[in-house]
């Protein structure tokens, strides 16, 4: 496992934007990634090769802006004034969700970027440092990246974190087995606070998903939204509540 390491930024440096599908280079990443998406090695290539680019394996933070922006406002009330929401974005690699949370929320957020894979959290460290400043929409809001297990979230107190964000973590997850995947849904359910959100961003339909969940212990109260379609393929987003 390795030893976590926070880098704050506040305020942001602009990145370039890569997603699949662009040139040949995202084709050989996509046949790597079916079939090793839990080998930590695979990941660590690809981020070593992407350089300081973005990359979503699949739904951007285009894709998604409008749900998870929703999404925040709905956890707080109106002319919230209180301190930064702690959202916690597992699995981050080299996204641009945290990047465009920080860039477009009018709540104060505290979004930490958690990956294990050291070129993805030293690509965005870089990408962060070296590109033209941005201002946060909200003046309290800072962005963390932090190099660490998601399945061992010990660095983060129980009760903690307002909203976890698995963007495709628990898919790679899933490809070496369910055991990686309870043991990251067990840690993401402890870290939130009573009334917080997990958010699964998934092309897994409901009748795969909702029994994992079940099963894994979050009970049969699990919701889900229909995200539609994006590049010909159908996505959800699995909200699971702490109660």
């Amino acid at each position: 496992m390795l030893r976590p390491h926070r880098f704050l930024f506040s305020p942001l440096r602009r990145c370039l934007i890569h997603t699949c599908g662009r040139n040949a280079g995202t084709t050989r990443r996509g046949e790597s990634l079916r079939h090793n998406m839990g080998d930590r090695m695979t990941w660590d290539n690809i981020y070593s090769s992407n350089g300081s680019s973005h990359f979503d394996w699949f739904c951007g933070y285009k894709d998604l802006k409008h749900f998870l922006l929703s999404l925040n406002h709905e956890m707080v009330p109106e002319k919230y004034t209180g301190p930064p929401l702690h959202v916690l974005d597992v699995g981050c690699g080299t996204s641009d969700v945290g990047v465009g949370l920080f860039q477009d929320s009018h709540i104060p957020l505290l979004i930490t970027c958690i990956d294990r894979s050291t070129p993805a959290i030293l690509a965005m460290r870089n990408s962060l440092m070296e590109r033209e400043p941005l201002t946060p929409k909200h003046s309290e809001s800072r962005l963390e990246y932090v190099e660490g297990d998601v399945t061992d979230l010990h660095a983060f107190p129980s009760g903690s974190v307002s909203l976890v964000l698995d963007k495709g973590t628990s898919d790679a997850l899933l490809r070496s087995g369910k055991e990686q995947a309870r043991r990251l849904l067990q840690e993401a359910l402890r870290v939130l606070q009573e009334g917080g959100k997990l958010i699964q961003l998934t092309d897994e339909d409901p009748d795969a998903r909702l029994p994992f969940l079940e099963q894994a212990g979050v009970g049969p109260s699990v919701t889900f939204h229909d995200l539609g379609d994006k590049k010909g393929m159908s996505y959800y987003a699995y909200i699971v509540t702490r109660s």
